[in-house]
């Protein structure tokens, strides 16, 4: 097996994540490192001490303590994987930097692995109108910008803009020098929006990003992508606050001749820029069946009215109730993070691609 050594950093301490990528900036040399650097981004509900005992648990072990930043090791079987690992206090915002390569079983997928198994953990999936804008900003920046290859993703019945087919599900793949024109040519006629590209600015940087939190720099001005993360990053916040916002209570009552308990729950509300019509529910019991069992699923014509309990794979139970313009999720019990994530994630991708959080 090829051996691979981690892209070196001094035995300094940094007092946040964002001194960390500043060093990055400044110091980080791709033709002096093995392999291209791959950024996975993660969001978590734990505070760091337990973020990175959570880590431990898993398999790493801490290797040093560069204050903010963790040297972290992962041994197996297979071999090795290391990585810089920092927390961010403030969004909840978890960052791996590594150059061990993502497509060997014992390396990267290790630390998907753990994003995706721990219930307080789920990958930062960057939302497709967020990779729309970010493909935009780039191409109107940087004339001389070539898009190599895509993937781009269309839902079934959106009501996004589409000339041809607008009904119709679709999910292309695309490589080419002129893949510049063709992502904007396609995003026309066929209503597709991106899901990862890659990007290469002569002179200037070559990366890739793709919205499951992942990120490959390959060479140039890193910055560029870092000004990107910032973008995911910010989107955080807004994720955090909704779930921090909802909550589960037994209420005690008392009458005169007995005491009980109440249940209640505070849901998280998502904003829907595509509104549901009763003719849409049959499609949307379809799409959340494939994910959920459905329990006493209900649905009233007139002033649209939702309702249903709904259980992930997992066991978590929670319920759902809906209008035209909102869903919310009321949880059974306390509100499971990665759940929260992932019912929101499904909003994103198979029912509204331009659904906010209400926070």
């Amino acid at each position: 097996m090829e051996k691979v050594k981690l892209f070196s950093i001094p035995d300094i301490p940094f007092s946040d994540p964002p001194k960390f990528r500043e060093y990055l900036i400044e110091n980080y040399d791709p033709a002096q490192v093995d392999h291209d650097l791959t950024i996975i981004v993660g969001i978590t509900k734990y505070d760091k001490n337990d973020f990175f005992k959570a880590l431990q648990s898993f398999g790493f072990t801490i290797v040093r303590n560069l204050g903010s930043v963790r040297h972290m090791k992962f041994d197996s079987d297979g071999g090795p994987l290391e990585c810089y690992v920092t927390h961010d206090t403030d969004t909840g915002v978890v960052i791996f930097y590594t150059n061990y390569r993502k497509t060997w079983e014992n390396e990267i997928p290790k630390i998907q692995e753990f994003l995706g198994s721990n219930q307080n953990t789920y990958y930062l999936f960057l939302k497709p109108l967020l990779m729309k804008k970010i493909a935009e900003e780039l191409m109107d920046r940087y004339e001389n910008l070539d898009i190599t290859e895509f993937t781009a993703r269309r839902l079934p019945n959106s009501r996004f803009q589409s000339q041809i087919r607008p009904k119709y599900e679709r999910t292309i793949s695309y490589w080419g020098s002129d893949g510049r024109e063709a992502l904007r040519e396609l995003g026309y006629q066929y209503g597709v929006l991106p899901s990862r590209f890659v990007v290469n600015i002569p002179e200037t940087i070559k990366f890739k990003v793709d919205d499951e939190g992942l990120f490959t720099f390959a060479v140039g001005d890193i910055s560029i992508l870092f000004e990107i993360l910032e973008k995911a990053v910010n989107e955080s916040r807004k994720t955090m606050a909704a779930y921090n916002g909802s909550s589960f209570k037994v209420l005690p009552v008392k009458t005169a001749r007995r005491s009980f308990n109440i249940p209640s729950s505070t849901p998280v509300s998502i904003q829907l820029q595509e509104t549901i019509e009763f003719h849409d529910l049959k499609e949307f019991k379809t799409k959340l069946s494939k994910e959920y069992t459905i329990v006493d699923f209900i649905a009233k014509e007139g002033s649209l009215f939702l309702s249903s309990d709904v259980i992930s794979k997992s066991g978590f139970q929670f319920r759902i109730k809906a209008d035209e313009s909102h869903v919310r999720m009321f949880p059974d019990g306390v509100m499971i993070f990665s759940e929260f994530m992932r019912f929101y994630e499904f909003i994103l991708q198979l029912i509204d691609p331009r659904a906010e959080l209400i926070v």
